[in-house]
């Protein structure tokens, strides 16, 4: 990856604020209820309503606009599905501390800047290293910035969505408290300590929940989507706007892989777990066949 596209990827996953909860399907009562309780870290209550020209004066003097970045969107219907299996908010809160305030106070990020720095697996820039060097000096935006943002979480999703392995997965034992992140390895057993296999455990994917969030990116027109491929772009651009009864996605002589329409929402959220769970080879082709009623068939064909 590139400097620019690593850049990218992180805010996508840090800062950019667009997702509104009800858009997950979660309401006001419940987001707010969540917040009241800190099950839901450095995410404020109250935040400032954004973009003031696109809507009217009397919502801009309003301050209970929540809005969320991917990572916390993730969180929130982590917390939804724990609530939904019965976890008690008390539970919840203490497992997201421990998810999102421990890797802060354990200074997690300045440990993964120093990596980059000494190792330079990702072949960073020389102006992106001395920028971490610079960053790691101040400790004022170290510890309200980078800390709150980087941690063992954030890190799995931006792995999911860079598609770098399969599959992702939250274990997290209600008894205890512990929970483990899991992912790239199949043999998963080999991974969890004795305490897993002594109590019930929650297994929860992260890729339908992730496909969920990013269906809310492809709905939206105007932003640039980074991180899928010119090819999925185009995929995207068929699926959800055109809005064909049914598409029909098939690589090169392997089985077809239908997604059939039925709802917009629906559709975006189907899509976004197909790119999730099949990443297209580099310098793939896409051959673009439209069938009767504005159907379409797409082909992928290998270089």
């Amino acid at each position: 990856m590139t400097d620019i596209e690593i850049i990218s990827l992180g805010d996508i996953v840090y800062n950019q604020q667009d997702i509104s909860p009800t858009q997950l399907g979660i309401t006001s009562r419940k987001i707010n209820y969540w917040l009241d309780h800190n099950l839901v870290p450095f995410v404020e209550k109250h935040q400032n309503v954004k973009n003031t020209e696109t809507i009217s004066k009397e919502a801009a003097t309003k301050t209970k606009w929540i809005r969320l970045n991917l990572s916390q969107a993730v969180w929130v219907c982590i917390i939804d599905t724990l609530s939904s299996f019965g976890v008690s908010a008390d539970k919840i809160a203490i497992l997201g501390k421990s998810i999102w305030d421990k890797p802060r106070v354990d200074k997690y990020a300045d440990k993964v800047f120093k990596e980059h720095i000494k190792e330079n697996k990702l072949q960073l820039s020389q102006d992106v290293i001395q920028s971490l060097n610079d960053y790691l000096k101040d400790e004022r935006i170290m510890e309200h910035n980078f800390r709150t943002l980087i941690n063992p979480f954030t890190d799995m999703l931006k792995s999911a969505i860079l598609r770098e392995s399969m599959p992702h997965t939250l274990i997290y034992i209600p008894d205890t408290n512990d929970f483990e992140f899991l992912y790239g390895d199949a043999n998963l057993s080999l991974k969890l300590s004795s305490v897993y296999m002594q109590h019930p455990m929650v297994s929860i994917p992260m890729i339908p929940i992730i496909a969920k969030v990013l269906a809310v990116d492809f709905g939206n027109k105007k932003k640039e989507l980074s991180y899928l491929s010119e090819i999925e772009k185009q995929i995207r651009d068929i699926v959800v706007f055109k809005k064909p009864k049914i598409v029909e996605i098939a690589f090169e002589n392997e089985n077809i892989k239908p997604i059939v329409v039925t709802e917009q929402h629906k559709t975006r959220e189907q899509l976004a777990r197909y790119i999730l769970e099949h990443k297209i080879a580099k310098g793939a082709k896409l051959l673009i066949e439209i069938r009767a009623q504005g159907n379409y068939k797409l082909t992928l064909i290998k270089n």
